[in-house]
């Protein structure tokens, strides 16, 4: 679990860092604080800065809300980068109009209300061992659902647009980010209901949650890279770059 950790780091560090030259220059700098928020996500999943940050802010696990919060923002944005740039309209008001601002006022509302249930002493990546009577062998998973729930409402959004664009004349670099985002995207649905597998099923959680971070960084990589190469076509509606 700790490479798994690490390398999902190292991968967004490095598409983040490939970002910078563009956001210099004032190229869709949008894509650029995806990669940041992704990345700052990908750095408080690793056990080592995470307990480090979180023990100097005492120690109650207030930085994994602080995660689950950022991973909303970061799905946020993507979500509507995504739908913007395949031209996906009805996904783009579903995920800024009204139903995606009650899907996140709500999910926002539930982790918050879960989270201060929660007997949250001892700084854990995770919050896996933590102290306290059987009140978090129940909320435990309740609260892993509601940090996933407004993530899987977004990627619902996605599935339809992306297999669209899998499945069009859109270049083949285009099709290749299309195909990566959706993968992030069912391994996303995927975790909600994993966050209810008995404990022995640990890896399999870790494999579905650090796959959705890997599909949808890289996603955005190959999209941003396809935009770097295309010629300025009439029938490319794919806007990335």
């Amino acid at each position: 679990m700790i490479a798994l950790e690490w390398a999902t780091l190292v991968v967004c560090c490095t598409v983040l860092l490939l970002r910078v030259p563009d956001a210099v220059r004032g190229r869709n700098r949008t894509v650029f604080g995806i990669l940041l928020l992704a990345t700052l996500c990908s750095l408080l999943a690793v056990s080592g800065p995470y307990e480090a940050i979180d023990r100097a802010l005492g120690g109650w696990n207030v930085t994994n809300l602080v995660l689950r919060y950022l991973v909303f923002a970061t799905v946020l944005l993507i979500g509507l980068r995504v739908t913007k740039g395949l031209g996906a309209e009805r996904g783009y008001r579903f995920i800024a109009g009204r139903p995606g601002r009650w899907a996140l006022g709500i999910s926002c509302l539930a982790i918050g209300i879960i989270f201060f249930l929660m007997d949250t002493r001892g700084s854990s990546a995770g919050l896996e061992g933590l102290s306290g009577d059987g009140r978090n062998a129940v909320l435990g998973p309740l609260y892993a659902a509601a940090g996933r729930s407004y993530p899987a409402f977004v990627s619902v959004i996605l599935v339809p647009p992306l297999l669209d664009a899998i499945r069009s004349r859109l270049p083949p670099l285009v099709r290749a980010g299309a195909l990566a985002t959706l993968l992030g995207a069912v391994a996303v649905v995927l975790s909600v209901p994993a966050c209810f597998a008995p404990p022995r099923f640990a890896l399999g959680q870790h494999l579905a949650n650090y796959s959705a971070v890997l599909g949808y960084v890289v996603g955005l990589a190959l999209f941003w890279f396809a935009g770097l190469i295309a010629q300025p076509r009439g029938h490319t509606r794919a806007t990335f770059r």
